[in-house]
């Protein structure tokens, strides 16, 4: 999943950490090691949710040139991330709770309502046993037969002004629970997202700690520890995958898939066997890869909008072992298409398990989360446990 240098020459950590071994080499040769590249700036688009600070803590990310740069900045990154979540999450437990007070409130005005409606059904049952001709003929009155005439009309009118308020009073109710179960799943995702930062600053942490030793071998152990969390990402995207195709009463979708391009950037990592070490080794068309890149990498700047390739049906919104927020869309002829490293913080996708999703719609927006220095979308196909090569789906202009 990680990047190579796109246009805006993000730097992957793949290339960092290839870099810091051929460092590490060079010096057992007694050589000066290979010249650091010069890094070059990411550019600032008007972005969703995105602060200038984000822009400027991602820069750092892509500018580092060695290992312990780079944990240093992304542990700064994830350090604010987490702490606008945690005020975010504050704020949505206050919103909370003020809807759960005007539910309460609506609840009492509904019983009010509906017990003013029941009288006057009632009054009007009652009154309707009394009919103008029956007023004219004990009464011997033209006058009072007109009168009760118009009382029934009014009676009518009343009866429809309290209906129309019960149903007024029900929509209200049904908009705050809307807004509850809303906010209820804003709580849930960010708590996610939440432990998910607090589990990689734990690991940051940790590697920072391995580094500060110095020398080759603690490079190698934070290496070791960058592809054992790859090889677990693509653990689950294996049982994902897996269980959305045996999830019973699945739906299929009866429908010619009309691809389009998920994101609008240069592609800067294609499809295929890779030279980088950090990708996962696998065995395609009965040929073993010791490194393999099972989809492509666009090259987008933060906050840049995310849509679903073709129509499906929401597999899976959540957070890989490498903290990569994806989403998963189940398509017809049993496939699947993964957009990996959205973002989970300002702009979490909006869609959730079980969304029905046509071509084209929003899915997230490009983040930072998972291995990667620079923000980019990871987009698979796949059928089954066979990665599918997008450029043979997607369209060419």
């Amino acid at each position: 999943m990680c990047c190579v240098q796109p246009v805006v020459k993000v730097i992957c950590v793949t290339v960092i950490v290839s870099a810091a071994m051929t460092l590490w080499s060079a010096q057992a040769l007694g050589d000066e090691g290979p010249a650091k590249p010069s890094p070059t700036p990411i550019p600032t688009p008007a972005a969703r949710g995105v602060t200038p600070e984000q822009y400027a803590q991602a820069q750092a990310i892509a500018q580092a040139t060695s290992l312990s740069v780079r944990i240093d900045a992304e542990r700064t990154l994830a350090a604010a991330e987490r702490a606008f979540l945690d005020q975010r999450i504050v704020q949505v437990r206050a919103e909370r709770e003020q809807i759960i007070v005007r539910i309460a409130a609506l609840q009492a005005e509904a019983a009010q309502r509906q017990r003013e409606l029941d009288r006057l059904v009632q009054q009007q049952y009652r009154e309707s046993q009394h009919t103008p001709l029956e007023v004219l003929i004990a009464t011997g009155s033209v006058l009072s037969a007109i009168q009760a005439t118009n009382a029934l009309g009014s009676l009518a009118d009343a009866q429809h002004a309290a209906l129309a308020e019960v149903q007024r009073v029900q929509a209200d109710l049904d908009s705050q629970r809307a807004d509850l179960a809303a906010h209820e799943s804003d709580l849930v995702s960010m708590g996610d997202a939440l432990a998910v930062k607090d589990a990689q600053l734990a690991k940051l942490a940790a590697q920072a700690d391995r580094l500060a030793g110095g020398g080759s071998a603690a490079e190698i152990t934070v290496l070791r520890d960058l592809v054992e969390t790859e090889l677990a990402a693509t653990a689950k995207v294996d049982q994902l995958v897996g269980s959305a195709l045996s999830a019973a009463g699945a739906p299929a979708f009866q429908q010619a898939l009309a691809w389009v391009w998920p994101a609008r950037g240069p592609v800067s990592q294609p499809f295929g066997p890779s030279a980088l070490t950090l990708e996962p080794p696998r065995t395609y068309h009965g040929v073993a890869y010791p490194n393999f890149h099972d989809g492509i990498d666009i090259a987008l700047p933060l906050g840049a909008p995310v849509f679903a390739a073709a129509g499906g049906r929401v597999a899976f919104v959540g957070h890989l072992p490498d903290g990569a927020e994806i989403v998963l869309i189940a398509h017809d002829g049993g496939l699947f298409t993964l957009y990996a490293h959205l973002d989970d913080t300002h702009a979490p996708p909006p869609v959730k398990i079980g969304d029905a999703v046509r071509a084209g719609d929003p899915i997230g927006w490009i983040g930072l989360t998972g291995i990667t220095t620079g923000p980019h979308l990871h987009f698979v196909i796949r059928r089954g446990d066979e990665p599918i090569d997008p450029s043979g789906l997607l369209p060419h202009s």
